[in-house]
């Protein structure tokens, strides 16, 4: 095919890479984005085939997309708060302060990494239990159900 280089389809795809970025945050599209204009880099400076382009591609992925996760990302997000950790169990028995939901006063809430979760009072066997909580009370986390937080009044 005449005019066609693969130096710029490389760049063109780690541009697009780059540029979704935007949507995500997670630093992995631009990581394989990079990884794809230094392809087009390795491709302008040495002739490389198909296969030679794939390995540089790769092997420039392999480094620069765990370092995008696990030194650059980090430094960008809030001192404390471990994203993706809510309802896996870290929370389970801490103590939160009742509050109201943004939109909805009537809604009683806790805030857990920073977000609003609905509370269901329960008894200690688990089962919803008629316990008055109001704005303001100390509750224990017991568990998520769902997007649910289970709690118990702190005494």
């Amino acid at each position: 095919m005449e005019g066609f280089s693969p130096a710029w389809a490389w760049a063109v795809i780690g541009l697009l890479l780059a540029l979704s970025e935007l949507l995500t945050g997670a630093f992995v599209l631009l990581a394989l984005g990079i990884a794809a204009l230094l392809t087009a880099l390795a491709v302008v400076v040495v002739d490389l085939s198909l296969t030679g382009q794939l390995i540089v591609m790769g092997v420039a992925s392999g480094i620069l997309v765990p370092l995008a996760i696990y030194k650059i990302r980090p430094m960008f997000s809030p001192k404390g708060v471990k994203y993706g950790t809510t309802g896996a169990g870290a929370e389970t028995g801490k103590q939160y302060r009742v509050e109201t939901m943004n939109f909805d006063k009537s809604v009683n809430a806790i805030k857990v990494n920073g977000d609003l979760y609905r509370i269901q009072p329960v008894d200690d066997t688990g089962k919803p239990s008629e316990v008055s909580i109001s704005p303001g009370d100390l509750v224990t986390l017991m568990r998520f159900d769902g997007t649910l937080a289970l709690v118990q009044p702190t005494d």
